[in-house]
């Protein structure tokens, strides 16, 4: 029997209308540097990345038609803690960018905002717990932190399928070893 097939992902690709003002809403909002860009087989692009082992985790490439309507479901931005996401909270309400969401999963904390062309955007904190997804409560970023963190817990410790992010760690690392 042969091993299947392993990839790693590592960035994507979109088509946008405005390619210079995507690349600035990236670069202010995220931190991610452009890399590389120019005229290639697909139309002018940018490469962005915050890492710099990494050429490119976002290409942004011209040439989307204004009127269609934006493909992508979500690109994810992880920071660090509430704290953090809080103040891309305030950053949202202070720029006048859409606000789409703002929900607990459970197993994270996230805030959902539109790009200048209309895709979602979720930046997100992991919490210490896990439940089975999809899960989405509303949470309101306006609490004290202790207090959204209680509620988020008393919500995934009445799940039937909570448990602590290290356990279900645990069992997907068994599962992808197998």
């Amino acid at each position: 029997m042969t091993s299947p097939l392993k990839a790693t992902f590592k960035h994507v690709g979109i088509y946008v209308v405005d390619l210079e003002r995507m690349a600035d809403f990236y670069q202010r909002w995220f931190g991610l540097v452009a890399t590389d860009g120019g005229m290639g087989g697909s139309g002018k692009g940018v490469f962005l990345s915050s890492d710099p082992t990494e050429h490119h985790q976002i290409v942004l490439v011209a040439g989307r038609d204004p009127a269609s309507k934006p493909t992508v479901n979500q690109l994810s931005f992880l920071v660090d803690n509430l704290t953090a996401l809080k103040e891309y909270y305030k950053k949202a309400q202070t720029e006048d960018v859409a606000i789409s969401m703002i929900k607990s999963h459970g197993n994270a904390l996230s805030l959902y905002v539109i790009d200048p062309d209309g895709n979602q955007c979720e930046i997100y904190c992991n919490t210490p717990w896990y439940v089975r997804q999809p899960a989405g409560k509303p949470m309101d970023l306006t609490l004290p932190d202790e207090n959204i963190l209680a509620q988020v817990e008393r919500e995934v410790r009445a799940d039937p399928s909570f448990m602590t992010r290290d356990e279900w760690m645990a069992q997907v690392a068994q599962t992808m070893s197998a």
